[in-house]
């Protein structure tokens, strides 16, 4: 005689928290999901719609709306650059984050700083240019975004985005940002000064914060560390999590 088959366990019988992928233009939705449910974002053009931890959006929200510096850390491909562009080319996701933490609901103006190409820590303030024949010293791209940043208060959030920080192989690098990333004035070489107690700040790196990372590139500089209020790793979705994302994509297409 067959033994019988257990029946599959029926979606609408599983608890919300598996079942649901919750979606960010849905306030009532954001309302219930808890920190470790996933939400969704309204896609970038061109792209597929990214999933986080709640947890992970809210953290990166208030990091932006208090002006805050932030570091953010991961291994490749965990959503990292994606968070930021989901946020600032999408300003409705920016939006319904920000008016279910309480926070006003401004536009984020994202300046893009290529860490890679500082080699000494005066580059970070000018660089050697060329014209007609000659040769000058110009603002270097972080002062330009820094100067521009500090014009947008009440407009935007700006948010100075450190890219790949962790290709800074240099520890003086590094240590030049000190003069730079601050939460009051920045007094440039000339003696200009710069306020930017309303700009927030974004590094991101491959590897954590943590002394036991299992994904370093190089050390981030201990001083350089402390200069960082808010600190979130990201990682892949568990395999627990890809299920959800799987059925919840099935349920919206019928299946």
């Amino acid at each position: 005689m067959l033994s019988k088959m257990t029946e599959p366990k029926k979606l609408e019988e599983e608890p919300l928290a598996i079942r649901n992928v919750f979606r960010v233009e849905r306030a009532d939705d954001l309302r219930r999901a808890g920190p470790s449910d996933l939400v969704r974002l309204l896609p970038a053009p061109g792209c597929n719609p990214l999933i986080l931890p709640k947890w992970v959006l809210e953290t990166m929200v208030y990091g932006i709306t208090h002006y805050e510096m932030c570091h953010l850390s991961g291994p490749s491909g965990s959503a990292k650059s994606s968070l930021l562009e989901a946020l600032s080319r999408v300003p409705q996701n920016f939006a319904y984050l920000c008016r279910q933490s309480g926070g006003t609901p401004l536009p984020i103006r994202l300046f893009p700083v290529e860490m890679a190409i500082f080699e000494s820590p005066g580059e970070l303030f000018q660089r050697r240019a060329l014209r007609d024949g000659a040769t000058y010293d110009e603002k270097s791209m972080l002062v330009a975004a820094l100067e521009e940043a500090a014009c947008l208060s009440g407009q935007f959030y700006p948010l100075i985005w450190l890219r790949e920080i962790g290709r800074v192989h240099s520890a003086m690098v590094q240590g030049g940002l000190l003069n730079l990333m601050c939460k009051g004035e920045v007094v440039l070489p000339g003696g200009d000064r710069i306020d930017v107690q309303r700009v927030a700040w974004v590094a991101d790196s491959n590897y954590q914060a943590e002394s036991d990372s299992t994904h370093t590139l190089v050390t981030l500089d201990d001083a350089l560390k402390r200069r960082f209020t808010v600190h979130l790793t990201l990682d892949y979705l568990t395999a627990d999590q890809e299920v959800q994302v799987l059925r919840n994509l099935l349920r919206e297409e019928g299946r």
